[in-house]
């Protein structure tokens, strides 16, 4: 069996490879807890300066977690559904915290908990190819993984507007978010990452990877969320999901008419949970944002939503999902509200 992630040393620099390509490298709880154990080896050894992520080639950087294992094992009760989330959350806070220079080299889709172990670090590299989105609402689930954290400091109301529809963000428009620090083009990667292993990071390491990214990145180019954000903070900056779609309708134009059609898809119960999310992450440290995701999931691991969005968009593939409540006014804010009581011990930060 090939190993679903890959680590070697390149003089001074760890490398994870992740390497379930067919899958998209979306992340299994192994996965997760080999990245645990090699970066918590690599944090106390001196010989390691910095840390490089990417993917072996193919479309995907990585695509989430493995929504369909946390499909079938949540059909039978498996007390492994929530230990993903307990070791993935805790693996995401310690990427956040290495105390070295953490590279990720993005070359392609990244979403959900591809995003919690690349943007989390502190050097997250994108490329032409790179393709942003947190698109769980449309599964009847949130977007997790602490991105309230990220969303939440990307300017105006993009990362409301983001985490609701689930639609993408391309390179260039995820610097301008804050969400990745450079654009490299994809056929300069393996360049970089041979320079970055010739590099001296033995001091400074921080400030020598910074400069060795300088040589590679291109000016950002103009992408479609440039032109529409204007319309984004009009539309996205009210308290309620109806008056952001009231919003959307009054507006009288194709995107917004577009957008609002989005929205009418996803699951009702997730647009609302995910809103009141957003709104409470302001200001929160990341180890708040996760353990608030954690109080959260635990949640939508025992209700109906999370199971029926996978069956429709993942098993049967017939996408018609049945919402339960069908629609927003049938979401009480006690129902919102509950989603946010704890209901277990609290995360333990490694």
């Amino acid at each position: 069996m090939t190993d679903e992630v890959l680590f070697n040393q390149e003089g001074s620099l760890g490398v994870i490879t992740l390497n379930r390509p067919k899958a998209l490298n979306a992340l299994t709880l192994n996965m997760i807890l080999n990245m645990q154990r090699q970066l918590s080896l690599w944090k106390e050894d001196e010989s390691i300066h910095a840390v490089l992520v990417r993917a072996v080639p193919g479309n995907a950087f990585c695509a989430g977690g493995d929504i369909r294992s946390l499909y079938f094992s949540g059909q039978v009760n498996d007390s492994e559904q929530m230990q993903f989330f307990w070791h993935e959350y805790r693996l995401n806070h310690f990427i956040h915290h290495l105390g070295k220079p953490y590279i990720s080299l993005i070359d392609g889709i990244v979403m959900g908990g591809g995003v919690g172990i690349s943007l989390h670090g502190s050097h997250p590299i994108a490329s032409e190819r790179f393709v942003f989105a947190m698109p769980e609402t449309g599964i009847g689930f949130f977007p997790d993984i602490g991105a309230s954290h990220l969303l939440t400091q990307c300017p105006g109301y993009l990362g409301i507007y983001l985490g609701l529809t689930g639609n993408r963000l391309g390179s260039h428009d995820a610097v301008k978010a804050g969400l990745v620090k450079k654009v490299i083009a994809s056929e300069q990667m393996p360049a970089l990452y041979d320079a970055l292993i010739s590099e001296d990071l033995s001091t400074d390491a921080s400030e020598r990877v910074n400069h060795c990214l300088q040589h590679f990145s291109f000016a950002p180019a103009t992408d479609e969320i440039s032109q529409i954000k204007p319309l984004i903070d009009v539309c996205f900056s009210h308290p309620s999901i109806e008056m952001i779609r009231e919003s959307l309708q009054s507006a009288n134009t194709v995107w917004a008419e577009a957008v609002d059609n989005t929205l009418a898809q996803k699951s009702p119960l997730s647009l609302k949970v995910t809103l009141a999310q957003l709104q409470k992450a302001k200001g929160l440290s990341l180890a708040q944002c996760l353990q608030m995701d954690y109080n959260i999931v635990s949640h939508f691991m025992h209700g109906h939503d999370f199971y029926e969005g996978v069956r429709a968009l993942l098993i049967d593939k017939d996408k018609n999902p049945q919402w339960r409540p069908t629609r927003l006014d049938l979401v009480s804010e006690e129902m919102v509200d509950e989603y946010f009581e704890r209901s277990h011990p609290g995360l333990e930060w490694v």
